[in-house]
């Protein structure tokens, strides 16, 4: 009787051992290189710092910091920029990038205003969004 239990473990153990190894699925040639992942991670990476500096860029000028700088604490903004997801920070850096080009030009100050006000708002309602929802997050707990 102990010789059948130990050549049924033996058993049990080779079978095992050899349904181990990888499988068909597991030895499939991926489509993406690792290289091109980290690639097209490190050109996200660098278009979000892009798009962070340029409207860090617009909130730092000198107009927008005496026009808006009595409204907004415009620090507490600046440094709000980089939790905004992707979406919203390439609408900003667009509409960012569009009034320092301005700025550079010497066009309508009035216009480049109404532009970084719009910023502005935009993101500290964002921040407000954010603070209502932790509240929100932390009543609930």
């Amino acid at each position: 009787m102990k010789s059948v239990s130990l050549f049924l473990s033996v058993l049990l153990v080779l079978h095992t051992s050899l349904q181990a190894g990888p499988s068909a699925a597991q030895t499939a040639v991926h489509s993406v290189s690792i290289g091109e992942l980290r690639d097209q991670v490190s050109a996200r990476n660098a278009e979000r710092a892009n798009n962070i500096r340029e409207v860090q860029t617009l909130l730092r000028h000198q107009d927008v910091q005496d026009r808006l700088g009595h409204l907004f604490d415009l620090e507490k903004v600046a440094t709000a920029i980089p939790t905004l997801d992707d979406g919203t920070l390439a609408t900003l850096a667009r509409e960012g990038e569009q009034v320092n080009e301005q700025f550079r030009a010497g066009l309508s100050t009035t216009l480049i205003l109404l532009i970084a006000v719009g910023v502005a708002v935009v993101v500290v309602l964002l921040i407000l969004s954010t603070a209502e929802a932790e509240v929100t997050d932390v009543q609930i707990l």
